[in-house]
Formats: C-alpha cells, sequence, structure tokens
C-alpha cells in the first residue's frame, strides 16, 4: 500500500467535489440576485440547477467517505510499508534516518510506530498525520529550526564541566581523582537532569542535539578557561549517536575537560 497512490485516487474526487460545491455557491449568488432584482423565472430554473448540484455533492461527498474508508491505517503501519516510505523520502531527500522495524531515529528525533493504536509517535509525542511525505518534511523543517535557534557553546560547555566536576567526585568516592579522567556522557547526563521533571523537559535527545552543537562548535574552551574533548568507545552502547549539519554521523562517548 503506497499512501502516495491513495492520496492520488482521493484528490480526483475531492477536487471533483470541491468543483460542485463551487457551483453551488455560484446558482447561490445568482440566485439572491435574480431575486433582489424581481427575476423570479430565472431564479426558478437556477433552483433545480442548485437541487441538481447539491445531490451531486451529497453523491461525491458519500465517495470521499467510502475511499476514506477503504484505508486500512493498522494495516499500513504493521505491514512495513510506512516505514518504508518514510526511509525512502528522507533517503530521497538527504535526511539521515536509521532504524528498523517500528523504532527510528531522525536525528534528534525518536519515531515509534504503533500499528495498535494508528498512530506515530515522534520523541514521545503523537503526529498529526501519517503520510510519509508529510512526516519527512515536518522532520526536516523542524531540524532545520533547531539547527537555527541560538546556541552558545562557552555557556554550554561551562553547565557541562560543572556536571563533569560532580561526576568526577562521585566516580570514586573518597580516593584521589585525576582532574582531567573521561567521564561517560551519559554519566554527565545524570548529574544535568537530578529529578525526573528536569528529564522530562530536557530530554536525551535534546541533550544529544546540544552536545552535537557543541562537538562542531569553533572553540572548545569553557568560562573557566578548561577545554573540553570528545572520546569514542569500543561500545557504541556506551556512545551518544549525533548527526552533524552536513549530515556524518557520529559517535560520542566520553569527555574530559583539562586546562593546558
Amino acid at each position: 500500500m503506497d499512501y502516495e497512490d491513495f492520496y492520488a485516487e482521493y484528490d480526483v474526487i475531492a477536487n471533483a467535489l470541491k468543483e460542485q460545491l463551487s457551483s453551488q455557491q455560484r446558482l447561490l449568488k445568482r440566485i439572491c440576485k435574480n431575486v433582489e432584482a424581481g427575476d423570479l423565472k430565472s431564479t426558478a430554473r437556477d433552483l433545480a440547477s442548485a437541487a441538481s448540484a447539491a445531490s451531486e455533492s451529497v453523491r461525491l461527498a458519500s465517495d470521499v467517505a467510502e475511499k476514506i474508508g477503504s484505508f486500512d491505517t493498522a494495516d499500513y503501519l504493521r505491514s512495513g510499508d510506512f516505514a518504508k516510505q518514510l526511509v525512502a523520502l528522507c533517503t530521497e531527500n538527504e535526511i539521515n534516518i536509521r532504524g528498523e522495524g517500528a523504532s527510528y531515529e531522525v536525528f534528534p528525533y525518536r519515531l515509534k510506530i504503533d500499528p495498535q493504536n494508528e498512530e506515530l509517535l515522534i520523541n514521545g509525542r503523537k503526529a498529526v498525520g501519517l503520510r510519509p511525505r508529510a512526516v519527512a518534511a515536518y522532520l526536516a523543517k523542524g531540524r532545520a529550526r533547531l539547527l537555527s535557534a541560538a546556541f552558545n557553546p562557552a555557556q554550554y560547555a561551562t553547565e557541562l564541566a560543572g556536571a563533569y566536576d560532580l561526576a568526577l567526585l562521585a566516580s570514586r568516592p573518597g580516593k584521589p581523582v585525576a582532574p582531567d579522567a573521561d567521564i561517560y556522557l551519559t554519566a554527565l547526563y545524570k548529574f544535568l537532569t537530578p529529578m525526573r521533571r528536569f528529564r522530562r523537559e530536557y530530554d536525551v535527545q535534546a541533550y544529544a542535539f546540544d552536545l552535537a552543537r557543541l562537538y562542531e562548535a569553533e572553540s572548545n574552551e569553557s568560562a573557566d578557561g578548561r577545554r573540553f574533548q570528545f572520546g569514542p568507545s569500543r561500545n557504541n552502547s556506551k556512545a551518544i549517536r549525533i548527526v552533524d549539519s552536513a549530515g556524518n554521523e557520529q559517535f560520542l562517548a566520553t569527555i574530559r575537560f583539562y586546562r593546558e
């Protein structure tokens, strides 16, 4: 099942209905004008035409309803057709998408396909529609908007450094800790969002997106003069996946703050 095929068939019927409704509007205006002028003979003819047009509109509205009812949304999502078309459209428009089955990622968005409830969740929120072309456009526009939003790398690095210092102290309680040791970025997130409500307001995807912008920043210095350096991991399950502004995939696992 291809949504674009369905939409093209629906569009033919909908346009015919639109034309019929426009015809009725024109007839109504003419009827009102003739009654105002006292031309009741012409009015009678136009009323007959209006009744015929109204009957045709009812038929076309029924055809539209039948066409809409013929689309099995649950099967469309369950069969994988929706995912296949979304991936194809994202690839066509150079939107980095990855995943399989019911879960996909278009950084910084996580997508979950839910056939049972006939919906698509984007970062946990229900998408407004299920047309793959519209979803791909929404994701591209949203990512572009996020990339253009104001971001102060030095300020964010300073906030991250504060969480880093706390994570260092917690990593070896009561024991000496190297001031520039590598700390997992996933550990820092816990110190940035110590309470559940903080994590709702600043989720992991938002964190990953900020890390992506920090990764691309021209300067790698925080307000206290320390510099930062990201590091990889042999185990990508411990890394945070980002996609840079050029669409390249990167995996960031650790960070360290140091003085030269």
